[in-house]
C-alpha cells in the first residue's frame, strides 16, 4: 500500500512538471508590447556574389503572425527590387523564407525589404520597414532616385502607392519601392542608367497596373538628386463630358464635368453653347455667354463679398443696441487673436521640447486640375423655361475630347413668395419670479 501510495505522487509530481514545461507564457506574466525583432538575416547584408538558388532568411525574436496588420498573406507585405516574378514567402514560427521563383539573376543587386506592419501574435506590429541587400556579382550599385507620389485630383500624398524603374527595352526586369504613409519612397541599388519610372495605385494588389487605376511616369537617371514629383491620374481616353449644369442665378450657371479639364486648357465661351425654345419661333433662341471662369474662384470671391455685406449691414447700425453689438464683436475678436498668438507660442515651446517630431506630408506644387466651372450669361434666364447648354473640344489630362457633344438641360425655377400677410408672433417675455425678503 505504501509503494502504490508513493508510486502516485511519482506520477502527480511528474505531470505538475510537464504542464509546468509546456510552452507559452504563464498566467498572470507581463503583457506584450513590443513588436517583432530582427536578430539576423541570411545572406548577411552587403554580400557580394550571392548563389542564384539561395533563400534569404529573416529571424525574429519571437513568433510572428501568418497575416500582415491589414489581414492579408505576408507575401503582400514583401518587396523584392528588382523584380521578374513571382516571389514564395513562406512562414516558420520565428523566421520567414524568402526566394525568388525564377531563381536570382546573376550580376545583380537585389533589395529584399519587409514592409512595416509585421505583427506577432499579441497583435504587436513593426513600424519601420526591414531591409537586406545583396548582390549575386561582385559590386552593389548605389544610384538612387527618391521622389513623393501624389493623387492629383484629391491633392493627396498617395500612401502604398508603387513606384516601378525600368531600363531600356527590359519590362520584364522592374526595380520596385513602395510609397510610405506620407507618398515618399526611395529606389535603391540603382545602376547607372536611365531610368523609366512609373507610379501607380495598386488598388486590387495585384502588382500589375490595371485601365482604370491612377499612375504617373518620368524618366529619370540616379545621377539627379533632386526629388520628384508622380501626378497620378486615370488615363483614358474618353475625354471630359458635362456631368451637371445648376443655375446659381439668372444670369450665373454652374457646371460640372465628369473627368478634370487639362491644366491650361480651361474651356472658352465659344465652346459652349446655350439656347432657349422660344414658342413664338421655331427655332431655339441663343443666349449670350460672356465669361467662362473657375468655380473655386467664384466661390472665393463670392464668401469674400457674402462676409464683407454682412460686415457692412452689421457696422450700419448706428442704435445704441448696433454699438454695443459692434463693440462685442470687435472685443471677441481681439481674444480671440490673443488667445490664438498665445496657443502658437505654447505649441512651439512643446515643438522644441519634444525629441519626436511629427512627420508632415508633403503637400503637391502642381495645382489640382479642375472640374467645375462657371458661366456668366449676358442676358437672365426666364424662370421656369428649360435651356439647353452644350459645349465641344475639352480637353482631358490626357489631350482627348468627347467624340460626341454633351447635351444638359437646365432651368432657373421661381422662388415660392413670401407670406406678408403672416404676423410674426411676439417674443415671449422674461417671465422670472422675484422672491420676496
Amino acid at each position: 500500500m505504501k509503494n502504490a501510495r508513493h508510486l502516485r505522487l511519482m506520477v502527480l509530481t511528474l505531470a505538475l512538471a510537464a504542464g509546468c514545461a509546456s510552452e507559452g507564457m504563464p498566467p498572470g506574466g507581463p503583457v506584450d508590447k513590443a513588436p517583432p525583432r530582427l536578430m539576423k538575416v541570411t545572406p548577411d547584408s552587403g554580400a557580394l556574389r550571392v548563389g542564384l538558388r539561395q533563400v534569404v532568411t529573416f529571424q525574429f525574436d519571437e513568433v510572428i503572425n501568418e497575416r500582415t496588420r491589414t489581414g492579408g498573406p505576408l507575401d503582400q507585405g514583401v518587396v523584392v527590387s528588382p523584380s521578374d516574378g513571382a516571389i514564395s514567402v513562406d512562414w516558420h514560427r520565428t523566421y520567414l523564407t524568402i526566394r525568388n521563383r525564377k531563381g536570382w539573376r546573376p550580376d545583380i543587386a537585389y533589395t529584399v525589404t519587409i514592409l512595416s506592419g509585421l505583427q506577432d501574435l499579441s497583435g504587436n506590429a513593426t513600424k519601420r520597414p526591414l531591409q537586406s541587400v545583396f548582390s549575386t556579382g561582385s559590386v552593389i550599385p548605389h544610384g538612387e532616385v527618391h521622389g513623393v507620389a501624389f493623387d492629383w485630383a484629391a491633392q493627396t500624398a498617395a500612401s502604398g502607392a508603387r513606384v516601378e524603374a525600368m531600363i531600356g527595352n527590359d519590362t520584364a526586369l522592374k526595380f520596385v519601392a513602395v510609397a510610405d504613409s506620407t507618398g515618399r519612397f526611395t529606389l535603391t541599388t540603382l545602376p547607372p542608367a536611365t531610368l523609366r519610372v512609373r507610379a501607380y495605385i495598386d488598388a486590387n494588389s495585384n502588382r500589375v497596373l490595371d485601365p482604370r487605376e491612377l499612375w504617373d511616369s518620368s524618366s529619370v537617371a540616379p545621377a539627379d538628386t533632386a526629388s520628384r514629383e508622380f501626378y497620378m491620374f486615370v488615363h483614358d481616353t474618353i475625354g471630359p463630358s458635362l456631368s451637371d449644369v445648376t443655375a446659381i442665378d439668372s444670369l450665373t450657371l454652374r457646371v460640372h464635368f465628369d473627368r478634370p479639364v487639362l491644366p491650361g486648357a480651361t474651356p472658352d465661351v465659344s465652346q459652349f453653347s446655350l439656347k432657349m425654345k422660344d414658342s413664338t419661333k421655331a427655332d431655339s433662341v441663343p443666349l449670350p455667354i460672356l465669361r467662362v471662369s473657375s468655380a473655386a474662384r467664384y466661390d472665393t470671391v463670392s464668401q469674400q463679398r457674402k462676409l464683407f455685406v454682412l460686415d457692412s449691414v452689421f457696422r450700419a447700425d448706428t442704435s445704441a443696441a448696433g454699438r454695443k453689438a459692434v463693440q462685442k464683436k470687435d472685443s471677441l475678436t481681439r481674444a480671440l487673436r490673443q488667445d490664438s498668438i498665445a496657443q502658437a507660442q505654447i505649441a512651439s515651446v512643446k515643438s522644441a521640447r519634444d525629441t519626436v517630431k511629427p512627420v508632415v506630408k508633403p503637400k503637391p506644387s502642381r495645382a489640382a486640375p479642375l472640374s467645375d466651372f462657371i458661366l456668366e450669361l449676358g442676358q437672365p434666364l426666364p424662370y421656369d423655361k428649360f435651356a439647353t447648354l452644350s459645349v465641344r473640344g475639352v480637353l482631358g489630362l490626357t489631350g482627348h475630347t468627347p467624340k460626341l457633344a454633351r447635351v444638359k438641360q437646365v432651368v432657373l425655377r421661381k422662388p415660392a413668395p413670401k407670406d406678408s400677410t403672416a404676423v410674426k408672433k411676439p417674443a415671449p417675455k422674461d417671465s422670472a419670479v422675484v422672491k420676496k425678503p
